[in-house]
Protein backbone atom coordinates (compact mmCIF):
# COMPACT_ATOMS: atom_id res chain seq x y z
CA UNK A 1 0.00 0.00 0.00
CA UNK A 2 1.24 3.50 -0.85
CA UNK A 3 1.27 5.47 2.37
CA UNK A 4 3.85 8.20 2.10
CA UNK A 5 1.64 10.81 0.37
CA UNK A 6 -1.27 10.07 2.66
CA UNK A 7 0.43 9.96 6.04
CA UNK A 8 2.46 13.15 6.35
CA UNK A 9 4.86 13.54 9.23
CA UNK A 10 3.73 15.48 12.33
CA UNK A 11 5.59 18.63 11.28
CA UNK A 12 4.11 18.47 7.79
CA UNK A 13 0.66 17.92 9.26
CA UNK A 14 1.05 21.02 11.40
CA UNK A 15 2.12 23.11 8.41
CA UNK A 16 -0.77 21.79 6.31
CA UNK A 17 -3.24 22.53 9.11
CA UNK A 18 -1.87 26.08 9.46
CA UNK A 19 -2.08 26.63 5.70
CA UNK A 20 -5.65 25.31 5.52
CA UNK A 21 -6.62 27.52 8.48
CA UNK A 22 -5.17 30.59 6.81
CA UNK A 23 -7.03 29.85 3.57
CA UNK A 24 -10.38 29.26 5.26
CA UNK A 25 -10.00 32.44 7.32
CA UNK A 26 -9.20 34.43 4.17
CA UNK A 27 -12.27 33.04 2.39
CA UNK A 28 -14.53 33.94 5.30
CA UNK A 29 -13.14 37.41 5.98
CA UNK A 30 -13.17 38.46 2.31
CA UNK A 31 -16.68 37.12 1.67
CA UNK A 32 -15.54 35.23 -1.44
CA UNK A 33 -17.84 32.32 -0.66
CA UNK A 34 -20.92 34.34 0.31
CA UNK A 35 -22.90 33.12 -2.70
CA UNK A 36 -21.95 29.54 -1.91
CA UNK A 37 -23.14 30.03 1.68
CA UNK A 38 -26.44 31.40 0.41
CA UNK A 39 -26.88 28.41 -1.89
CA UNK A 40 -26.06 26.01 0.94
CA UNK A 41 -28.57 27.71 3.24
CA UNK A 42 -31.22 27.44 0.51
CA UNK A 43 -30.60 23.68 0.32
CA UNK A 44 -30.60 23.03 4.07
CA UNK A 45 -33.27 25.42 5.34
CA UNK A 46 -36.23 23.50 3.81
CA UNK A 47 -35.12 20.49 5.87
CA UNK A 48 -35.81 22.40 9.10
CA UNK A 49 -38.87 24.35 7.93
CA UNK A 50 -42.00 24.37 10.10
CA UNK A 51 -45.58 24.01 8.99
CA UNK A 52 -47.64 27.20 8.68
CA UNK A 53 -49.08 27.99 12.13
CA UNK A 54 -52.88 27.70 12.10
CA UNK A 55 -53.12 30.75 14.38
CA UNK A 56 -52.13 33.03 11.50
CA UNK A 57 -54.45 34.08 8.67
CA UNK A 58 -54.29 36.58 5.83
CA UNK A 59 -57.07 38.93 4.77
CA UNK A 60 -56.18 39.52 1.14
CA UNK A 61 -56.89 42.60 -0.96
CA UNK A 62 -57.24 40.42 -4.03
CA UNK A 63 -58.75 40.69 -7.50
CA UNK A 64 -62.17 39.70 -6.15
CA UNK A 65 -62.08 42.53 -3.60
CA UNK A 66 -61.00 45.04 -6.24
CA UNK A 67 -63.81 43.85 -8.49
CA UNK A 68 -66.43 44.38 -5.79
CA UNK A 69 -65.09 47.44 -3.98
CA UNK A 70 -63.64 49.34 -6.92
CA UNK A 71 -60.25 50.76 -7.81
CA UNK A 72 -57.50 51.13 -5.25
CA UNK A 73 -57.03 53.09 -3.00
CA UNK A 74 -60.33 52.66 -1.24
CA UNK A 75 -61.93 54.98 1.20
CA UNK A 76 -60.59 54.35 4.69
CA UNK A 77 -64.18 53.78 5.72
CA UNK A 78 -63.74 50.31 4.24
CA UNK A 79 -60.74 49.67 6.49
CA UNK A 80 -62.78 50.87 9.46
CA UNK A 81 -65.52 48.37 8.54
CA UNK A 82 -62.89 45.61 8.31
CA UNK A 83 -61.36 46.42 11.71
CA UNK A 84 -64.82 46.53 13.32
CA UNK A 85 -65.81 43.20 11.75
CA UNK A 86 -62.59 41.54 12.88
CA UNK A 87 -63.19 42.96 16.34
CA UNK A 88 -66.66 41.49 16.35
CA UNK A 89 -65.25 38.08 15.33
CA UNK A 90 -62.68 38.22 18.13
CA UNK A 91 -59.29 38.01 16.43
CA UNK A 92 -56.10 38.01 18.48
CA UNK A 93 -54.55 40.99 16.72
CA UNK A 94 -54.48 42.81 13.38
CA UNK A 95 -51.47 43.84 11.32
CA UNK A 96 -52.58 46.34 8.66
CA UNK A 97 -49.76 46.14 6.10
CA UNK A 98 -51.05 49.23 4.30
CA UNK A 99 -49.54 52.60 3.42
CA UNK A 100 -51.32 55.15 5.62
CA UNK A 101 -48.70 57.90 5.72
CA UNK A 102 -50.87 60.68 4.22
CA UNK A 103 -54.31 61.96 5.22
CA UNK A 104 -57.27 61.41 2.88
CA UNK A 105 -57.88 65.04 1.84
CA UNK A 106 -61.20 64.29 0.19
CA UNK A 107 -62.54 62.06 2.94
CA UNK A 108 -61.28 63.23 6.34
CA UNK A 109 -64.26 61.54 7.99
CA UNK A 110 -62.98 58.18 6.71
CA UNK A 111 -59.68 58.81 8.50
CA UNK A 112 -61.55 59.60 11.70
CA UNK A 113 -63.68 56.46 11.40
CA UNK A 114 -60.60 54.29 10.91
CA UNK A 115 -58.79 55.90 13.83
CA UNK A 116 -61.77 55.28 16.12
CA UNK A 117 -62.14 51.69 14.90
CA UNK A 118 -58.50 50.95 15.61
CA UNK A 119 -58.74 52.58 19.01
CA UNK A 120 -61.86 50.54 19.89
CA UNK A 121 -60.20 47.30 18.84
CA UNK A 122 -57.03 48.07 20.78
CA UNK A 123 -54.89 45.41 19.03
CA UNK A 124 -53.98 46.91 15.68
CA UNK A 125 -50.42 47.33 14.44
CA UNK A 126 -49.52 49.69 11.59
CA UNK A 127 -46.34 49.66 9.50
CA UNK A 128 -43.38 52.01 9.49
CA UNK A 129 -41.96 52.03 5.98
CA UNK A 130 -38.37 52.63 4.97
CA UNK A 131 -38.25 54.50 1.67
CA UNK A 132 -35.55 56.32 -0.26
CA UNK A 133 -36.28 59.98 -0.98
CA UNK A 134 -34.23 59.73 -4.17
CA UNK A 135 -32.76 57.03 -6.39
CA UNK A 136 -30.00 55.19 -4.51
CA UNK A 137 -30.46 57.64 -1.65
CA UNK A 138 -30.58 56.76 2.07
CA UNK A 139 -33.69 55.18 3.55
CA UNK A 140 -35.93 57.34 5.74
CA UNK A 141 -38.85 56.54 7.99
CA UNK A 142 -42.35 56.85 6.64
CA UNK A 143 -44.83 56.74 9.56
CA UNK A 144 -48.63 56.64 9.55
CA UNK A 145 -50.31 59.99 10.02
CA UNK A 146 -50.36 61.12 13.68
CA UNK A 147 -54.08 60.43 13.99
CA UNK A 148 -53.51 56.77 13.20
CA UNK A 149 -50.26 56.46 15.15
CA UNK A 150 -52.05 57.64 18.28
CA UNK A 151 -54.88 55.13 17.82
CA UNK A 152 -53.01 51.88 17.35
CA UNK A 153 -51.49 49.50 19.86
CA UNK A 154 -48.08 49.55 18.23
CA UNK A 155 -46.04 50.44 15.16
CA UNK A 156 -43.65 48.06 13.45
CA UNK A 157 -41.28 48.38 10.53
CA UNK A 158 -41.78 46.39 7.32
CA UNK A 159 -38.26 46.75 5.94
CA UNK A 160 -37.39 44.06 3.39
CA UNK A 161 -33.68 43.13 3.42
CA UNK A 162 -32.85 41.27 0.20
CA UNK A 163 -29.45 39.67 -0.34
CA UNK A 164 -27.36 40.57 -3.36
CA UNK A 165 -29.00 37.81 -5.40
CA UNK A 166 -32.47 39.28 -4.75
CA UNK A 167 -33.56 36.56 -2.31
CA UNK A 168 -34.95 37.65 1.06
CA UNK A 169 -33.50 35.25 3.60
CA UNK A 170 -33.27 37.62 6.56
CA UNK A 171 -35.43 39.76 8.76
CA UNK A 172 -34.33 42.49 11.16
CA UNK A 173 -36.32 42.36 14.37
CA UNK A 174 -35.50 46.01 15.02
CA UNK A 175 -34.78 48.90 12.67
CA UNK A 176 -35.20 52.63 12.41
CA UNK A 177 -33.67 55.88 11.28
CA UNK A 178 -30.72 56.76 13.48
CA UNK A 179 -31.37 53.87 15.86
CA UNK A 180 -33.22 50.53 15.66
CA UNK A 181 -36.15 51.72 17.75
CA UNK A 182 -38.99 50.08 15.82
CA UNK A 183 -39.78 46.40 16.23
CA UNK A 184 -40.62 44.43 13.12
CA UNK A 185 -44.35 44.53 12.40
CA UNK A 186 -44.63 40.78 13.00
CA UNK A 187 -42.74 41.12 16.30
CA UNK A 188 -45.03 43.93 17.46
CA UNK A 189 -48.08 41.89 16.48
CA UNK A 190 -46.90 38.73 18.26
CA UNK A 191 -46.20 40.68 21.48
CA UNK A 192 -49.49 42.62 21.76
CA UNK A 193 -50.46 40.83 24.95
CA UNK A 194 -47.12 41.40 26.69
CA UNK A 195 -44.32 43.97 26.79
CA UNK A 196 -41.91 43.94 23.87
CA UNK A 197 -38.73 42.02 24.75
CA UNK A 198 -35.63 44.04 25.46
CA UNK A 199 -32.67 43.95 23.08
CA UNK A 200 -30.83 41.38 25.15
CA UNK A 201 -33.83 39.05 25.02
CA UNK A 202 -34.14 39.08 21.24
CA UNK A 203 -32.39 36.55 19.02
CA UNK A 204 -30.32 37.54 16.02
CA UNK A 205 -27.03 38.97 14.90
CA UNK A 206 -26.28 42.30 16.56
CA UNK A 207 -25.06 45.42 14.80
CA UNK A 208 -21.74 46.98 15.69
CA UNK A 209 -21.36 50.13 17.78
CA UNK A 210 -20.08 51.92 14.71
CA UNK A 211 -23.29 51.19 12.85
CA UNK A 212 -25.37 52.45 15.78
CA UNK A 213 -23.68 55.85 15.68
CA UNK A 214 -25.35 56.87 12.40
CA UNK A 215 -28.17 59.33 13.14
CA UNK A 216 -29.09 59.92 9.49
CA UNK A 217 -29.01 56.32 8.36
CA UNK A 218 -31.56 53.55 8.43
CA UNK A 219 -30.11 51.24 11.08
CA UNK A 220 -30.93 47.55 11.41
CA UNK A 221 -30.37 45.24 14.36
CA UNK A 222 -31.09 41.66 15.44
CA UNK A 223 -30.73 40.00 12.04
CA UNK A 224 -32.29 36.56 11.90
CA UNK A 225 -32.68 34.07 9.07
CA UNK A 226 -36.24 33.12 8.26
CA UNK A 227 -37.19 29.43 8.13
CA UNK A 228 -40.00 29.93 5.63
CA UNK A 229 -43.07 27.81 6.27
CA UNK A 230 -43.74 24.69 4.27
CA UNK A 231 -45.02 25.88 1.78
CA UNK A 232 -44.17 29.61 2.17
CA UNK A 233 -47.60 30.65 0.89
CA UNK A 234 -49.46 28.00 2.85
CA UNK A 235 -51.27 30.35 5.25
CA UNK A 236 -55.09 30.45 5.08
CA UNK A 237 -56.34 33.45 3.09
CA UNK A 238 -59.74 35.02 2.91
CA UNK A 239 -60.88 37.81 0.65
CA UNK A 240 -61.14 41.31 2.14
CA UNK A 241 -64.57 41.81 0.63
CA UNK A 242 -65.83 38.50 2.02
CA UNK A 243 -64.86 39.58 5.54
CA UNK A 244 -66.58 42.96 5.48
CA UNK A 245 -69.70 41.41 3.93
CA UNK A 246 -69.68 38.67 6.60
CA UNK A 247 -69.33 35.86 4.08
CA UNK A 248 -66.53 34.22 6.10
CA UNK A 249 -67.37 31.91 9.03
CA UNK A 250 -66.29 33.60 12.25
CA UNK A 251 -64.65 30.36 13.41
CA UNK A 252 -62.17 30.63 10.55
CA UNK A 253 -60.65 33.85 11.99
CA UNK A 254 -61.52 33.87 15.67
CA UNK A 255 -58.51 33.83 17.97
CA UNK A 256 -56.00 34.24 15.13
CA UNK A 257 -53.43 36.86 14.24
CA UNK A 258 -54.68 38.60 11.13
CA UNK A 259 -52.43 40.19 8.52
CA UNK A 260 -54.10 42.46 6.01
CA UNK A 261 -52.34 43.24 2.76
CA UNK A 262 -52.46 43.27 -1.03
CA UNK A 263 -52.16 40.07 -3.03
CA UNK A 264 -53.67 41.27 -6.31
CA UNK A 265 -51.36 41.15 -9.32
CA UNK A 266 -49.36 44.33 -9.82
CA UNK A 267 -49.96 45.70 -6.32
CA UNK A 268 -47.22 45.92 -3.71
CA UNK A 269 -43.80 44.34 -3.46
CA UNK A 270 -43.03 40.74 -4.24
CA UNK A 271 -40.53 38.73 -2.23
CA UNK A 272 -38.29 36.00 -3.59
CA UNK A 273 -37.96 33.27 -0.98
CA UNK A 274 -35.09 30.75 -0.85
CA UNK A 275 -35.51 27.92 -3.31
CA UNK A 276 -38.08 29.67 -5.49
CA UNK A 277 -37.11 29.04 -9.10
CA UNK A 278 -39.43 31.48 -10.77
CA UNK A 279 -43.00 32.63 -10.81
CA UNK A 280 -44.46 35.54 -8.93
CA UNK A 281 -42.81 35.03 -5.56
CA UNK A 282 -44.43 35.91 -2.23
CA UNK A 283 -46.45 39.02 -1.61
CA UNK A 284 -45.40 41.40 1.14
CA UNK A 285 -48.17 40.22 3.42
CA UNK A 286 -47.17 36.57 2.89
CA UNK A 287 -43.61 37.49 3.83
CA UNK A 288 -44.90 39.11 7.05
CA UNK A 289 -46.90 35.95 7.73
CA UNK A 290 -43.69 33.91 7.51
CA UNK A 291 -41.88 36.25 9.89
CA UNK A 292 -44.81 36.05 12.31
CA UNK A 293 -44.85 32.26 11.95
CA UNK A 294 -41.15 32.19 12.85
CA UNK A 295 -41.70 34.33 15.94
CA UNK A 296 -44.74 32.56 17.38
CA UNK A 297 -43.06 29.16 16.92
CA UNK A 298 -39.73 30.37 18.30
CA UNK A 299 -37.88 29.09 15.25
CA UNK A 300 -35.80 32.16 14.31
CA UNK A 301 -32.33 31.21 13.05
CA UNK A 302 -29.40 33.29 14.28
CA UNK A 303 -26.30 33.58 12.06
CA UNK A 304 -23.18 32.37 13.82
CA UNK A 305 -20.88 35.18 14.92
CA UNK A 306 -17.79 35.85 12.83
CA UNK A 307 -15.52 34.73 15.64
CA UNK A 308 -17.44 31.51 16.14
CA UNK A 309 -17.48 30.82 12.42
CA UNK A 310 -13.72 31.33 12.16
CA UNK A 311 -13.00 29.15 15.18
CA UNK A 312 -15.24 26.28 14.07
CA UNK A 313 -14.03 26.45 10.46
CA UNK A 314 -10.37 26.36 11.51
CA UNK A 315 -11.06 23.41 13.81
CA UNK A 316 -12.81 21.48 11.03
CA UNK A 317 -10.18 22.08 8.34
CA UNK A 318 -7.47 21.04 10.82
CA UNK A 319 -9.32 17.89 11.88
CA UNK A 320 -8.13 15.68 8.96
CA UNK A 321 -4.52 16.29 10.00
CA UNK A 322 -5.36 15.01 13.48
CA UNK A 323 -7.34 12.01 12.24
CA UNK A 324 -4.78 10.79 9.71
CA UNK A 325 -2.64 9.54 12.57
CA UNK A 326 -5.21 6.78 13.23
CA UNK A 327 -4.99 3.49 11.37
CA UNK A 328 -8.48 3.83 9.89
CA UNK A 329 -7.57 7.19 8.33
CA UNK A 330 -4.06 6.57 7.01
CA UNK A 331 -5.01 7.84 3.58
CA UNK A 332 -5.74 11.50 4.11
CA UNK A 333 -8.62 11.71 1.66
CA UNK A 334 -10.60 9.55 4.06
CA UNK A 335 -10.50 11.93 7.05
CA UNK A 336 -11.06 14.82 4.63
CA UNK A 337 -14.17 13.12 3.23
CA UNK A 338 -15.32 12.21 6.74
CA UNK A 339 -14.88 15.84 7.82
CA UNK A 340 -16.86 17.09 4.81
CA UNK A 341 -19.77 14.85 5.84
CA UNK A 342 -19.34 15.89 9.47
CA UNK A 343 -19.41 19.57 8.47
CA UNK A 344 -22.66 19.17 6.53
CA UNK A 345 -24.22 17.17 9.36
CA UNK A 346 -23.06 19.70 11.95
CA UNK A 347 -24.48 22.60 9.95
CA UNK A 348 -27.82 20.80 9.67
CA UNK A 349 -27.91 19.83 13.35
CA UNK A 350 -27.13 23.39 14.44
CA UNK A 351 -29.98 24.61 12.25
CA UNK A 352 -32.41 22.03 13.54
CA UNK A 353 -31.69 22.01 17.27
CA UNK A 354 -29.79 25.21 18.08
CA UNK A 355 -31.45 27.42 15.43
CA UNK A 356 -27.94 28.58 14.56
CA UNK A 357 -26.64 28.99 11.02
CA UNK A 358 -23.03 27.96 10.42
CA UNK A 359 -22.00 29.10 6.90
CA UNK A 360 -19.84 26.13 6.01
CA UNK A 361 -18.95 26.77 2.36
CA UNK A 362 -15.41 27.99 3.09
CA UNK A 363 -14.76 24.90 5.21
CA UNK A 364 -16.24 22.54 2.62
CA UNK A 365 -14.30 24.20 -0.20
CA UNK A 366 -10.95 23.94 1.60
CA UNK A 367 -11.62 20.33 2.61
CA UNK A 368 -12.72 19.39 -0.91
CA UNK A 369 -9.67 21.01 -2.48
CA UNK A 370 -7.40 19.36 0.08
CA UNK A 371 -8.95 15.93 -0.51
CA UNK A 372 -8.69 16.40 -4.29
CA UNK A 373 -5.02 17.39 -4.06
CA UNK A 374 -4.20 14.38 -1.90
CA UNK A 375 -6.13 12.00 -4.15
CA UNK A 376 -4.28 13.46 -7.14
CA UNK A 377 -0.95 13.03 -5.36
CA UNK A 378 -1.88 9.48 -4.41
CA UNK A 379 -2.74 8.67 -8.02
CA UNK A 380 0.49 10.23 -9.24
CA UNK A 381 2.49 8.37 -6.59
CA UNK A 382 0.77 5.12 -7.54
CA UNK A 383 1.56 5.76 -11.20
CA UNK A 384 5.19 6.47 -10.32
CA UNK A 385 5.32 3.31 -8.19
CA UNK A 386 4.11 1.32 -11.20
CA UNK A 387 7.12 2.68 -13.11
CA UNK A 388 9.69 2.46 -10.30
CA UNK A 389 11.93 -0.34 -9.09
CA UNK A 390 11.12 -0.71 -5.38
CA UNK A 391 14.63 -1.74 -4.31
CA UNK A 392 16.69 1.01 -5.95
CA UNK A 393 14.08 3.69 -6.62
CA UNK A 394 15.17 3.79 -10.27
CA UNK A 395 12.87 3.55 -13.26
CA UNK A 396 11.68 0.04 -14.09
CA UNK A 397 11.58 -1.74 -17.45
CA UNK A 398 8.21 -0.27 -18.44
CA UNK A 399 9.29 3.31 -17.89
CA UNK A 400 12.61 2.68 -19.66
CA UNK A 401 10.86 1.28 -22.74
CA UNK A 402 8.53 4.29 -22.85
CA UNK A 403 11.44 6.74 -22.46
CA UNK A 404 13.46 4.99 -25.19
CA UNK A 405 10.55 5.29 -27.64
CA UNK A 406 10.17 8.99 -26.80
CA UNK A 407 13.86 9.77 -27.29
CA UNK A 408 13.98 7.96 -30.62
CA UNK A 409 11.17 10.20 -31.84
CA UNK A 410 12.98 13.24 -30.42
CA UNK A 411 16.04 12.45 -32.56
CA UNK A 412 13.96 13.12 -35.66
CA UNK A 413 13.13 16.60 -34.37
CA UNK A 414 16.42 17.64 -32.79
CA UNK A 415 18.85 15.77 -35.11
CA UNK A 416 21.06 15.18 -32.06
CA UNK A 417 22.56 11.81 -31.07
CA UNK A 418 21.30 9.62 -28.23
CA UNK A 419 23.39 7.14 -26.29
CA UNK A 420 22.37 4.04 -24.34
CA UNK A 421 24.49 2.32 -21.69
CA UNK A 422 23.64 -1.22 -20.57
CA UNK A 423 25.35 -2.47 -17.39
CA UNK A 424 25.74 -5.85 -15.70
CA UNK A 425 27.38 -6.39 -12.32
CA UNK A 426 30.28 -8.78 -12.80
CA UNK A 427 29.84 -12.21 -11.17
CA UNK A 428 26.70 -10.99 -9.39
CA UNK A 429 25.22 -14.47 -8.91
CA UNK A 430 28.39 -15.68 -7.27
CA UNK A 431 28.50 -12.57 -5.04
CA UNK A 432 24.87 -13.03 -4.09
CA UNK A 433 25.31 -16.71 -3.25
CA UNK A 434 28.47 -16.21 -1.21
CA UNK A 435 27.68 -12.96 0.57
CA UNK A 436 23.92 -13.35 0.95
CA UNK A 437 20.94 -11.52 -0.50
CA UNK A 438 21.34 -8.55 1.86
CA UNK A 439 24.80 -7.86 0.45
CA UNK A 440 23.48 -8.36 -3.07
CA UNK A 441 20.74 -5.79 -2.46
CA UNK A 442 23.32 -3.40 -1.02
CA UNK A 443 25.40 -3.75 -4.18
CA UNK A 444 22.39 -2.98 -6.36
CA UNK A 445 21.52 0.12 -4.32
CA UNK A 446 25.13 1.30 -4.38
CA UNK A 447 25.37 0.98 -8.16
CA UNK A 448 22.09 2.90 -8.45
CA UNK A 449 23.62 5.71 -6.38
CA UNK A 450 26.73 5.80 -8.57
CA UNK A 451 24.63 5.98 -11.73
CA UNK A 452 22.55 8.81 -10.34
CA UNK A 453 25.74 10.78 -9.76
CA UNK A 454 26.73 10.44 -13.42
CA UNK A 455 23.36 10.96 -15.17
CA UNK A 456 21.82 14.03 -13.60
CA UNK A 457 20.15 15.92 -16.44
CA UNK A 458 16.35 16.17 -16.39
CA UNK A 459 15.85 13.90 -19.42
CA UNK A 460 18.45 11.29 -18.43
CA UNK A 461 16.80 8.01 -17.45
CA UNK A 462 18.43 5.42 -15.18
CA UNK A 463 16.60 2.11 -14.98
CA UNK A 464 16.97 -1.26 -13.37
CA UNK A 465 15.82 -3.66 -16.06
CA UNK A 466 15.81 -6.72 -13.80
CA UNK A 467 18.20 -8.70 -11.66
CA UNK A 468 21.61 -7.03 -11.92
CA UNK A 469 20.99 -5.42 -15.34
CA UNK A 470 20.83 -1.60 -15.49
CA UNK A 471 20.36 0.92 -18.30
CA UNK A 472 21.33 4.57 -18.62
CA UNK A 473 19.57 6.52 -21.38
CA UNK A 474 21.41 9.71 -22.34
CA UNK A 475 19.55 12.00 -24.76
CA UNK A 476 21.61 14.46 -26.84
CA UNK A 477 24.83 12.65 -25.94
CA UNK A 478 27.58 11.75 -28.41
CA UNK A 479 29.48 8.45 -28.48
CA UNK A 480 32.57 10.11 -27.04
CA UNK A 481 30.60 11.69 -24.17
CA UNK A 482 28.90 8.37 -23.46
CA UNK A 483 32.27 6.60 -23.33
CA UNK A 484 33.54 9.23 -20.91
CA UNK A 485 30.55 8.70 -18.63
CA UNK A 486 31.11 4.94 -18.73
CA UNK A 487 34.76 5.44 -17.77
CA UNK A 488 33.79 7.63 -14.79
CA UNK A 489 31.43 4.91 -13.63
CA UNK A 490 34.29 2.41 -13.60
CA UNK A 491 36.42 4.90 -11.71
CA UNK A 492 33.67 5.50 -9.13
CA UNK A 493 33.30 1.76 -8.53
CA UNK A 494 37.07 1.34 -8.19
CA UNK A 495 37.21 4.17 -5.67
CA UNK A 496 34.43 2.58 -3.64
CA UNK A 497 36.21 -0.76 -3.66
CA UNK A 498 39.37 0.89 -2.32
CA UNK A 499 37.66 2.37 0.72
CA UNK A 500 37.99 0.57 4.02
CA UNK A 501 34.44 1.63 4.98
CA UNK A 502 32.02 1.25 2.12
CA UNK A 503 28.50 2.72 2.03
CA UNK A 504 25.65 0.36 2.72
CA UNK A 505 28.12 -2.38 3.81
CA UNK A 506 28.40 -3.59 0.19
CA UNK A 507 31.32 -5.79 -0.86
CA UNK A 508 33.63 -4.59 -3.68
CA UNK A 509 32.26 -5.18 -7.17
CA UNK A 510 32.77 -4.17 -10.80
CA UNK A 511 30.49 -3.79 -13.78
CA UNK A 512 30.60 -4.34 -17.52
CA UNK A 513 29.08 -1.70 -19.80
CA UNK A 514 27.83 -1.85 -23.36
CA UNK A 515 27.35 1.42 -25.27
CA UNK A 516 25.37 2.26 -28.37
CA UNK A 517 24.92 5.74 -29.85
CA UNK A 518 22.09 6.43 -32.28
CA UNK A 519 22.80 9.20 -34.77
CA UNK A 520 20.27 11.51 -36.37
CA UNK A 521 20.46 9.74 -39.73
CA UNK A 522 19.81 6.29 -38.24
CA UNK A 523 16.27 4.95 -38.13
CA UNK A 524 16.40 1.93 -35.80
CA UNK A 525 13.48 0.95 -33.63
CA UNK A 526 13.73 0.57 -29.87
CA UNK A 527 14.34 -3.18 -30.00
CA UNK A 528 17.19 -2.73 -32.46
CA UNK A 529 18.83 -0.02 -30.33
CA UNK A 530 18.61 -2.25 -27.28
CA UNK A 531 20.03 -5.25 -29.16
CA UNK A 532 23.03 -3.21 -30.30
CA UNK A 533 23.82 -2.02 -26.75
CA UNK A 534 23.30 -5.57 -25.47
CA UNK A 535 25.72 -6.92 -28.10
CA UNK A 536 28.32 -4.39 -26.92
CA UNK A 537 27.72 -5.50 -23.31
CA UNK A 538 28.27 -9.13 -24.35
CA UNK A 539 31.56 -8.13 -25.97
CA UNK A 540 32.64 -6.37 -22.74
CA UNK A 541 31.99 -9.55 -20.77
CA UNK A 542 33.77 -11.69 -23.31
CA UNK A 543 36.79 -9.35 -23.16
CA UNK A 544 37.25 -9.96 -19.44
CA UNK A 545 34.54 -7.81 -17.73
CA UNK A 546 35.04 -4.57 -15.77
CA UNK A 547 35.25 -2.58 -18.98
CA UNK A 548 33.18 -0.64 -21.51
CA UNK A 549 32.66 -1.51 -25.15
CA UNK A 550 30.79 0.58 -27.72
CA UNK A 551 28.67 -1.06 -30.39
CA UNK A 552 30.69 0.48 -33.19
CA UNK A 553 33.95 -0.84 -31.73
CA UNK A 554 32.43 -4.25 -31.13
CA UNK A 555 31.38 -4.70 -34.76
CA UNK A 556 33.77 -6.89 -36.79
Amino acid sequence: MITSPSTPKPRSRLLIALGASAIVACLILTGLVARMDQWLYDQLSPLVAEEADNRIAIVAIDEKSLGELGRWPWSRRQHARLVDELGRIGVRGIGLDLLLSEPALFDPEGDALLARAMSRHGKVVLPVLAEATQVNGPLVELLPIPEFSASVASLGHVDLAADDDGVVRSAYLRAGQGSPRWPALALALSQLDQPLPQNDDLPGERLSDQEQASPQRWVRDHRVLIPYARPPNGFPQVSYTDVIHQRVPASLLRGRWILVGTTAMGMGDTVKAPGQRGGRGLTGVEYEANVLNMLVQGSAITPMSLGGQLLLSILLVSLPMLLCGFAAFRQIWRPALATILLTLLLSLLLLQFARLWFPASATLLVLAIGASVWVYRLIRRTQRAAQTDPLTGLANRNKFNHALEQELRAIQRTHLPMSLLLLDIDHFKQLNDSQGHASGDAVLRLLARVLRGRARRPRDVIARLGGDEFAVLLPETSAQAAATIATTIHVDLANLAARTERALDAPPFTASIGIHTTQAGDTPDAAEVFERADAALYQAKQAGRNRSVSHAAAMP
